[in-house]
């Protein structure tokens, strides 16, 4: 005799297909964190770091590369007692197939009134961008700030800076389709002599001239992505196959009876 299940239990299970079609609005709401749409403004985050000045002054500079793009955007410099950062002069830039001269426009946020040495200590949640508040503004072209300086804080002193802080800063750059803002934290150590500092971690918008709030990070990170639509994917394909054989076990109890 054949074997139903009873009725009390068909009404607590989903087909394979209703499965996919779960996975496929979970797997195209994570491509869509994955591969975010150009118009849509979310925080990167820069790979060049960790990055400190380089252990002798004989070693030049340690360049920042924000975005990767193979442009230098900000120097780090060990000047044997004192360590700086310093902006990079004027680029030269390729836009839509035509040279065009233009400032390269990496510059730090600077309390009013800094120029060359404006290197600002911001708040979590602090918007950068091309208007802020609080008579914030950003640093002269080339400016240096003095981060330590014989192993004690340098010029960022007078800007609320201190040894042993972990706080954030702001940023401008450019890259090849505008200019973009972001955000870094840095850690004060003032050791080694020359050295004593690290910027530990940065993010910028991926939109051109769209500001960014300082500490923001995505909710998720697109790197892991993928790595959880195959979870998903997996976890289907063990369901299915129990499935499978559930149905071989009642068909061969079916035609035992």
């Amino acid at each position: 005799m054949k074997q139903t299940a009873p009725r009390e239990h068909a009404g607590r299970s989903i087909s394979f297909s209703q499965k996919l079609a779960l996975a496929s609005s979970a797997g195209a709401a994570l491509a869509g964190v994955a591969a975010p749409q150009s118009v849509e403004a979310m925080p990167i985050g820069s790979a060049a770091l960790p990055l400190s000045p380089p252990a002798s002054a004989n070693d030049g500079s340690n360049d920042w590369d924000v975005d990767g793009d193979g442009t230098t955007d900000f120097r780090l410099r060990n000047a044997s007692v004192s360590t700086g950062i310093n902006t990079v002069p004027a680029a030269l830039l390729i836009e839509m197939g035509q040279s065009t001269a233009a400032s390269n426009y990496a510059r730090l946020v600077s309390p009013a009134g800094k120029t060359f040495d404006g290197f600002a200590k911001l708040s979590a949640g602090f918007i950068v961008g091309q208007t802020m508040t609080g008579g914030f503004k950003f640093n002269s072209a080339g400016g240096g700030p003095t981060v330590t300086a014989n192993g004690r804080i340098g010029s960022i002193g007078t800007q609320g800076w201190a040894l042993g802080d972990i706080g954030y800063f702001g940023f401008q750059f450019t890259a090849r389709d505008g200019h973009h803002f972001g955000w870094g934290q840095i850690e004060i150590t003032g050791s080694p002599v020359g050295q004593g500092y690290t910027i530990t971690k940065a993010y910028y918008d991926n939109v051109p001239g769209a500001s960014i709030a300082v500490g923001v990070v995505p909710e998720i990170d697109p790197a892991s992505a993928g790595s959880v639509l195959s979870l998903v994917m997996g976890s289907l394909a063990i369901l299915e196959r129990r499935r499978m054989r559930r149905a071989a076990n009642a068909s061969t109890a079916s035609v035992s009876a």
